[in-house]
């Protein structure tokens, strides 16, 4: 599965960051996917800007840099920046339990989670896409009443385990109390549209499925995401936990945002306290279903480790460090991050899963090569 060569294009590369181009044309080259975007910014600036292959496994339609990706669980990042805007508005209270907003949610020994266990994994119902979890994503608030009948599996904050949707849900149901509006209203007027992130979109309209990217998967147990998302139906409703499509270019301006503390050309989204509380290590250690390392902040993910007890393998690249923050989406097909003392800003979307291994290595492969071009 090898791309054209004829397919691919390089908008921009700025000198001394050729090595990460070669890296994102070796990937293509390799197969690692039908087709992919880049974009890289070094304190402010664009410095590559690249995209090439495929929308789909025809090979009939290339590429271009406005192409939408699905971007699966990078989508909570932008939920948990949602939240804390609320919060810098004095809106919600992340130490506050959850059924102080929502009482139903307080069901069954859940009314002591607080809003930041939530972001951090720690609510303890992380729930599986059950058949009736994924029909009820159709219709959002009723996925969210669902994630408010579970029963927690541990105390509040007693453990971490990854939860893939149901705490979407719940700060989805949060955003709509403390706002009034839902979750992708309030996410495209907070931050989409007024940083001009025009090529995403909170739920992908059928008017522009045509145009959209498809997803495909090299591992077999990843399957059922790659055939419940290319499903226009699923891939139009938001899902706070994994279903803003978007580009590459555009979530480097996401990340820039975060880089310079809540600005963007001029204009303040979040107080610099926000980001450095939003973004700060509040948790260290195993998964508490996989034991694999993780480290978390409050909906961000940090770097500077490896999650693999065996192998050195970093998605955020060798150069990464806590102060490094963002969040990849399922099989290593979107990832955004940035790292503020450095000035870098990193994005990346494609259409074909990997298994994890193989995605954290497909990332730290074009990470390293930007850590190179910055020198370290």
């Amino acid at each position: 599965m090898n791309a054209s060569p004829s397919a691919k294009t390089g908008f921009a590369t700025a000198p001394g960051f050729s090595r990460v181009a070669e890296a994102f044309d070796a990937q293509l080259a390799r197969g690692l996917h039908f087709g992919a975007q880049l974009c890289v910014r070094s304190k402010g600036e664009v410095v590559v800007d690249r995209w090439g292959g495929f929308a789909d496994d025809s090979r009939r339609r290339e590429l271009s840099p406005n192409t939408p990706f699905m971007a699966y669980s990078a989508t909570k990042a932008f939920t948990a920046t949602c939240i804390h805007r609320l919060a810098d508005e004095g809106r919600l209270d992340l130490d506050a339990p959850v059924a102080a907003y929502w009482p139903a949610f307080g069901a069954k020994g859940k009314e002591r989670i607080t809003i930041s266990q939530v972001l951090l994994h720690q609510a303890g119902i992380p729930g599986k896409a059950t058949v009736g979890d994924i029909v009820s994503w159709l219709r959002p608030r009723s996925a969210a009443r669902r994630a408010a009948s579970l029963a927690p599996h541990h105390e509040p904050g007693e453990r971490t385990l990854y939860h893939a949707f149901t705490a979407g849900f719940v700060l989805g149901e949060l955003i709509r109390r403390a706002s009034g509006l839902d979750a992708a209203e309030y996410l495209a007027r907070s931050f989409l549209e007024p940083l001009g992130m025009a090529d995403s979109r909170a739920g992908l309209p059928w008017r522009e499925y045509g145009l959209a990217s498809r997803i495909y998967t090299a591992d077999k147990r990843q399957a059922m995401a790659a055939a419940v998302f290319s499903n226009p139906l699923y891939r139009g409703v938001y899902l706070p936990a994994a279903s803003l499509n978007t580009t590459a270019r555009d979530l480097s301006i996401f990340y820039e945002m975060l880089r310079a503390g809540g600005t963007f050309a001029g204009t303040r989204y979040l107080s610099e306290g926000a980001v450095a509380r939003a973004t700060a290590m509040r948790y260290e250690g195993p998964d508490g279903e996989t034991g694999m390392r993780v480290r978390w902040a409050q909906g961000y993910g940090l770097g500077g480790y490896s999650p693999f007890p065996d192998k050195d393998i970093r998605h955020m690249g060798r150069g990464a460090s806590e102060r490094t923050f963002g969040h990849s989406g399922q099989g290593g097909c979107a990832f955004g991050w940035t790292d503020p003392p450095s000035g870098l800003v990193f994005a990346f979307t494609c259409n074909r899963f990997q298994e994890l291994e193989a995605a954290h290595a497909r990332f730290q492969e074009l990470a390293d090569a930007c850590w190179e071009s910055v020198g370290r």
